[in-house]
């Protein structure tokens, strides 16, 4: 379905800007996974990855809106 589609890329697109956040700014990231960041590629990159994987919805909602201050329209009920 059309709007099922268009909402599954704006979520990919949250998930992609948080992770381009996260690597730019790891002070972003809480303590304990900032303290954990590799320094070498690809390690950095896979833990950074991993912490958003481990993400609800709702906070990684609530992390995007921290970050970027507001939230993709069709996102915001999540």
């Amino acid at each position: 379905h059309e709007e099922q589609l268009a909402t599954a890329e704006r979520a990919r697109e949250v998930i992609a800007r948080l992770y381009a956040g996260y690597h730019q700014q790891p002070d972003l990231l809480p303590g304990s996974w900032r303290d954990g960041l590799p320094e070498e590629e690809p390690a950095r990159s896979r833990h950074i990855a991993d912490f958003i994987a481990g993400l609800t919805d709702r906070y990684a909602m609530e992390q995007y809106r921290r970050i970027f201050g507001s939230v993709p329209e069709g996102l915001s009920n999540v």
